[in-house]
């Protein structure tokens, strides 16, 4: 008999166990989904359920009712949800997004996402288009694909291989514009701390970037590029090197400065300095997609980010 409590500690490796023979394009180690859902700040003990088949785990859902930015201040949001192969057709998927969704009610919510929120840790950007199974289940259970002026959209990650990365005449071009605009892109010293707090307040739209105290520790990595002019910081980009899989963003440029090749220089020198360090592959998350295409990146995954009216 099918059986439903909230998740506990000592669940946790039995529930990775599980999550990666369900969710085989996000598998996750025990230290990953712990940091991700039971370390977030957002974590809410109740909006955890398992689900149990004579002991076995066999479900799991997790939602949020805090976090978000202020337009999102009615949404609780979906971070996690899986259910084994051989469950699929007894209800169990439906049962746990039930339970999930009165979960939120009961704290004020008004609406349900399935996609990435501010302010907290997540894995998915919405449903990955491979997962029918997740897709079919979302859509028999009320909810929506998430819209952008009226048009159903999906969001993109990109990719770049860099192991044999040359500039091309685009790149070559852009630098040249920059570098006549008085524009250098230099690496971030902590010594322009205050020019990038100015920066920071400039950047209108992006503040979920930096939230509070950001400051902390800002730029140790030493992965972190500005673009300057006149000593002023107009851009920026952050960029993670890895031997196996880089990864780069977020990146802003202020809207004064947008359309003269200032991002475009930001990427590419973040790319040649992964190269140099031995990354082969480098990932965005959410991109604007069109500015990677340009810049010799590709499409190498999908989500569909979905919503319900609770």
């Amino acid at each position: 008999m099918l059986q439903t409590r909230t998740l506990a500690k000592p669940d946790i490796p039995e529930v990775v166990e599980a999550w990666n023979r369900s969710l085989v394009y996000d598998t996750v180690t025990q230290e990953q989904f712990g940091w991700v859902m039971l370390d977030d700040p957002n974590y809410e003990p109740e909006g955890n359920i398992i689900a149990l088949d004579r002991g076995q785990i066999v479900g799991f859902v997790s939602v949020v009712a805090r976090g978000g930015g202020p337009h999102e201040k009615d949404c609780g949001f979906v971070k996690g949800l899986f259910v084994l192969d051989l469950y699929w057709d007894r209800g169990l998927g439906e049962r746990l997004l039930a339970q999930a969704e009165a979960y939120l009610v009961s704290r004020g919510k008004r609406a349900i996402r399935v996609t990435a929120y501010i302010g907290g840790r997540y894995f998915f950007n919405g449903i990955d288009l491979r997962y029918e199974r997740l897709l079919a289940l979302l859509t028999g259970c009320g909810y929506e694909r998430l819209r952008d002026w009226g048009e159903i959209y999906t969001i993109d990650d990109v990719a770049v291989d860099l192991t044999d990365f040359e500039l091309a005449a685009y790149h070559i071009e852009a630098r040249k514009r920059v570098a006549a605009m008085g524009v250098k892109i230099t690496p971030y010293d902590p010594a322009m701390l205050e020019e990038m707090r100015i920066f920071v307040d400039k950047l209108l739209g992006y503040r979920h970037w930096f939230p509070a105290g950001w400051e902390d520790g800002f730029g140790t990595s030493g992965h972190t590029l500005v673009a300057l002019k006149e000593g002023a910081i107009i851009g920026w980009a952050d960029y993670r090197p890895d031997p196996q899989d880089g990864d780069f963003g977020p990146i802003g440029v202020l809207e004064a400065y947008r359309g003269n090749g200032i991002g475009t220089c930001l990427l590419v020198e973040s790319m040649l300095s992964m190269k140099e360090l031995g990354t082969p592959k480098a990932t965005a998350g959410w991109a604007e997609t069109g500015f990677y295409l340009k810049n010799g990146w590709y499409i190498c995954r999908q989500w569909a980010p979905f919503q319900k009216e609770l």
